[in-house]
């Protein structure tokens, strides 16, 4: 009889820090105003042991993003199922992990992105709509 494991370590993680670049790489956080709005860009995505193992995920956002189901299938050229959002706050992502062996994982994880902000104006990348200066995070 063969044992089937009834779980898998694999975790939800997100930042503000693009998690494909080199730890050396300068750290900036992408910031872009839209109607008096301040929204970051925020990678989520899995991590743990048992990543090889997985065949996608099915991320659930915040209730108001347009489409808030995104599915990310594991690839060579996204090895840790990346989605990239922009938001302006914080909120739980739930996460329907699907593994290789046909099996379904879920998990849920609240943002923890408004951590990893830098107190300092110059960390930030406005892109073309600089407004000098730090926008304050506001929760979902």
């Amino acid at each position: 009889m063969v044992a089937i494991a009834t779980e898998l370590n694999v975790q939800v993680k997100d930042t503000v820090f693009d998690p494909d670049l080199p730890p050396s790489a300068p750290k900036k956080v992408n910031v872009r105003e839209q109607e008096g709005t301040t929204y970051y860009k925020v990678w989520i995505y899995l991590g743990g042991e048992d990543l090889p193992y997985v065949e996608s995920v099915t991320y659930t956002l915040h209730e108001t993003f347009r489409n808030p189901e995104r599915t990310v299938r594991l690839t060579p050229s996204n090895p840790n199922c990346e989605l990239v959002i922009w938001t302006w706050g914080v909120f739980t992502v739930k996460a329907k992990i699907f593994d290789k062996r046909g099996l379904t994982f879920e998990v849920s994880h609240y943002l923890t992105y408004d951590k990893e902000l830098p107190p300092n104006d110059d960390a930030y990348d406005y892109g073309d709509s600089s407004s000098g200066k730090r926008a304050k995070l506001v929760s979902a």
